[in-house]
């Protein structure tokens, strides 16, 4: 047939050795570790219709739009480096991918699939059945958020702060289910437009942003203007977990083992764990790179990102993603050590980090 010589031409011209061999069978397969031009290939078939079955990855659900007639969502957990362990996909994922079946300018119907464990199956039917509300995570990572507003000059108060709130999702949903976010019925009926949680809110993220020196707050006047620290935590999107650490560790005559140590504490990593069957290949690993480091955690953050710059081999795939997930974040990090150590007047540190800077 004319798709079989398609197929038979394309597979002749990829340079992906599996989807070469797929292609004749009317399968392909994609995944982020192939080249682009056979990524491209690979979606351009399918949506041709010459490729029948596409193998790919949970990605290809928010970044490629492909419709398909059924979706196989084969397994719903996935590695989380970020938590150092493997969790559920978020029904926003399952709900995205499932709905690239059945799309109504190019099918009358659709089919999902979901392969799951036993314990998970109420959940999904729970999750196809019923509306799940998106609450908001703003609370988390409100200092963060404050102090990105206030490096900017948005908010120089904390009554700017609480109007900023007055903005934002967080403010939606808790007028929306005021009790999830523990504001209390009285206190939301006596405070329609809960200035005084927003108050709050926000004089406890100032005080924390003091803290960890990124603010110089007035408690008493309500005044908030940002420092130096707060401006660099802002530009590099550094937590200000991160700034805390990296203020009370780093030292003017910081070195490799210093500033590899210090790294290691950014609260990105808190999560990465040494799982007990990494410990020999760690172990492997630490003798192949130049910089050794002693405590268990910081070590496996200071080995992965020295293999990275080292090129060397990664086994295993929790392994190579948690080195994905490190080295994404280290430009970012050590660009903002180096303004750190600059703006101390620290000129070893400064030295030392930005040679990281251009390794990574």
């Amino acid at each position: 047939s004319a798709s079989a010589e398609v197929l038979r031409e394309e597979a002749a011209a990829t340079r992906d050795a599996a989807l070469s061999d797929l292609l004749p069978f009317g399968l392909a397969v994609h995944h982020a570790g192939m080249a682009r031009t056979d990524r491209a290939l690979a979606e351009d078939l399918f949506s041709d219709g010459h490729v029948r079955v596409l193998v790919s990855t949970a990605t290809l659900a928010w970044g490629v739009n492909l419709p398909a007639h059924t979706v196989i969502i084969k397994g719903t957990q996935v590695y989380n480096p970020a938590r150092g362990a493997w969790a559920e996909l978020s029904p926003q994922d399952v709900l995205q991918m499932l709905g690239r079946a059945g799309r109504p300018q190019f099918d009358t119907f659709g089919e999902g699939v979901i392969i799951t464990a036993h314990s998970e199956l109420r959940y999904y039917l729970s999750l196809m059945s019923h509306q799940l509300p998106i609450e908001s995570q703003l609370v988390s990572r409100l200092p963060d958020a404050l102090n990105a507003e206030v490096a900017l000059g948005t908010v120089r108060s904390r009554a700017d702060a609480a109007a900023w709130l007055a903005h934002t999702y967080l403010f939606v949903r808790m007028l929306r289910s005021p009790s999830v976010y523990g504001v209390s019925r009285a206190e939301a009926d006596g405070d329609s437009a809960l200035a005084s949680r927003r108050a709050d809110l926000a004089h406890a993220a100032a005080v924390e942003l003091e803290r960890c020196g990124m603010v110089r707050y007035d408690r008493r006047g309500g005044r908030i203007a940002p420092t130096e620290l707060g401006r660099v935590a802002s530009h590099y999107y550094v937590t200000h977990r991160s700034m805390a650490a990296y203020q009370q560790h780093l030292r003017a005559g910081a070195g490799d083992i210093d500033m590899l140590s210090v790294f290691a504490l950014s609260d990105e990593f808190r999560l990465l764990a040494v799982r007990a069957d990494e410990r020999m290949e760690l172990a492997r690993l630490s003798e192949r790179v130049p910089v050794p480091i002693r405590d268990a955690t910081a070590a496996k953050v200071a080995v992965l990102l020295q293999a990275h710059v080292a090129r060397l081999q990664l086994p295993g795939f929790a392994l190579a993603a948690d080195a994905v997930y490190v080295t994404q974040s280290a430009a970012r990090i050590f660009r903002a050590l180096f303004e750190l150590s600059r703006a101390r007047g620290w000129a070893r540190a400064a030295r030392c980090a930005l040679g990281w800077c251009k390794q990574v």
